[in-house]
Formats: C-alpha cells, sequence, structure tokens
C-alpha cells in the first residue's frame, strides 16, 4: 500500500466517527481496497459497524473549493496547457467582469490574456478542470459573479464558491478505482470532509443493524 493510501487511512480513522449524528455508533475507518461507485454518483465504502456513502460531486465542491482558497493564500496554483487555446468573445457585460476578476482567475490556474476589444485567449486551465467545457465553466462563473457583486459577496469568497460549483465532478461521471480512492484521499484532506462549500452534507453512514432492521420489517 503506497504512502497516500495510509495517511488516507489514517485520516479516515478520525473522521468516520463523525460521519452521522451523535444517535450512531462511533466507527472505524474506510477501507479504501474496498470502493464501488453506485449510479455513476455516489461512492461506497464498507466501514467497521456499516457502510459508508460519499457523494461524489459535493466532495470534488469540497475538495476545489479548498485548493483555491490556499492557491489565494499561497499565491500557488496548477494548471494543465490546453492543446489548441481558445479564444473567447464575449459581451460587453462579461468581458468587464472578466477583466474585474482576471488576477484571481490567473491565480487559481487560469491562463487568461486579453486580446482585442471583448475577447480573450484561453491558454491554461487549473489541473483539477475537465477538458472540454472550458468556455462553459468561464462563462457560468462570470454570470455567478455578477449575482454575488449584488450580495456582496467578498471577491475570492465568490469565486472559490463558483468554481467549485462549476468544475466538479458531476453525478452521472464515471469514476475508475483510482479516482475514486484519490477524492477519497483528497477529500479526508481538508479541513471539513463532512459538509461542501454550499452547506450540503458530503457524506453519511448506514450502519448495520439498520440495514438488518430493513430486511428483518420485511419478514
Amino acid at each position: 500500500m503506497n504512502d497516500n493510501l495510509t495517511k488516507a487511512i489514517e485520516r479516515a480513522k478520525g473522521y468516520v466517527s463523525k460521519l452521522t449524528s451523535e444517535s450512531l455508533a462511533s466507527t472505524g475507518s474506510i477501507d479504501l481496497s474496498k470502493v464501488w461507485q453506485l449510479n455513476d454518483s455516489y461512492i461506497t465504502s464498507p466501514v467497521q459497524g456499516g457502510l459508508v456513502v460519499i457523494d461524489q460531486t459535493r466532495a470534488h465542491q469540497r475538495v476545489l473549493y479548498q485548493e483555491v482558497i490556499k492557491s489565494f493564500e499561497l499565491d500557488t496554483s496548477s494548471s494543465q496547457t490546453l492543446l489548441f487555446p481558445k479564444k473567447l468573445d464575449l459581451e460587453v457585460s462579461k468581458f468587464t467582469a472578466l477583466l474585474d476578476i482576471l488576477p484571481y482567475m490567473n491565480k487559481i490556474g487560469f491562463s487568461i490574456t486579453k486580446l482585442e476589444e471583448n475577447s480573450v485567449m484561453l491558454e491554461s486551465i487549473p489541473s483539477d478542470m475537465p477538458w472540454g467545457n472550458e468556455d462553459v465553466v468561464i462563462f457560468k462563473m462570470l454570470d455567478d459573479f455578477t449575482l454575488a457583486l449584488k450580495k456582496d459577496i467578498p471577491k475570492e469568497e465568490s469565486i472559490a464558491l463558483s468554481f467549485s460549483n462549476r468544475a466538479c465532478i458531476k453525478h452521472g461521471d464515471t469514476l475508475n478505482r483510482s479516482e475514486m480512492v484519490e477524492l477519497i484521499n483528497r477529500l479526508f484532506g481538508t479541513d471539513d470532509p463532512y459538509t461542501c462549500p454550499n452547506g450540503q452534507r458530503v457524506l453519511y453512514q448506514i450502519p448495520f443493524n439498520e440495514i438488518e432492521k430493513r430486511f428483518n420489517d420485511l419478514d
């Protein structure tokens, strides 16, 4: 077992007992050797005393949010260069909004250069961002930013929230085993693996006695 998996298990030992309400029994560590994807939306794994179900979208939102906040604090980011740079032509309002947040976008891993009036060149994107829908993500982030301005949300916070919501793994995305393990590992490396940045629950534990009760109720 490599060091990353070992560290993930050790972190899980301390966290998993908080997966559910206090009325449930304390549990042990997540078994990273046994992970499955349910309905291309949830990651499941047995734990001592039950079964853990992780929402892959909310888990990735938490990971991305913390990475963006870290990039703002440490001024470091990781990027992947596009094979073919994209020229983006924007409406005047979106172009103005993009110029406003351009330094922050570049800090989190985008490489965006201003061209002629109302257009930019996109050359790289954050490493955690999927390929193929870069322009859609950016346009949606600009819409989010415009709305955030009306609510007086700080720029860093609004960008972190928007990016984590728009660039995350979605329900319906198929993950292989190594991708699931990596997501679990990174989730338990965050400050709060139990809730996503939107305040929704990331994971649940189903105790074995609850599963047994369900079967017994059918008899």
